[in-house]
């Protein structure tokens, strides 16, 4: 997985060699796949009009998630042995309702084998894994599968 990113403007990055502020590029990537892959989304913004406020974007995220074309292989970097497959399934979903960040509800959406379950405070119930991709995530955890061979039953 990689993130980028860029020092600019206010921001520019203090170059030890050159003695001053240039503008750069950053670039971040996994050489190695994770076992769990966490991902976090933005969900607080902040803006002089609203303040700080909730971001309510939809946001569409796969069961089965293959981050092959993530993980950059060749040149440097060194993949793990089994770097063949990168492929992640979906293991749960930390969701918020309310109207902000700060006023609301977390619940987490967990999956045991093959069924799903919603842990709201006390209460632990079943449900569809339908219901759980139409919630607004804020956290997604992937747990990294290995790709079935031919010979293993579907």
């Amino acid at each position: 997985l990689q993130a980028t990113g860029r020092f600019v403007g206010e921001n520019q990055f203090y170059c030890d060699i050159c003695q001053a502020k240039k503008d750069a590029e950053w670039r971040v990537t996994l050489q190695r796949r994770p076992q769990s892959l966490l991902i976090s989304l933005r969900r607080t913004l902040w803006n002089k009009e609203k303040g700080l406020h909730k971001d309510k974007r939809m946001v569409k995220f796969p069961v089965e998630l293959d981050a092959t074309d993530l993980l950059e292989v060749g040149k440097t970097k060194v993949p793990d042995e089994d770097f063949e497959g990168c492929h992640y399934k979906l293991a749960a979903v930390v969701s918020h309702s309310g109207s902000t960040p700060i006023v609301g509800h977390y619940i987490c959406y967990a999956r045991n084998g093959n069924k799903w379950f919603l842990f709201n405070d006390s209460s632990v119930t079943s449900v569809m894994e339908s219901s759980v991709l139409d919630v607004q995530p804020f956290i997604l955890l992937y747990e990294r599968r290995e790709i079935p061979s031919v010979n293993d039953e579907i």
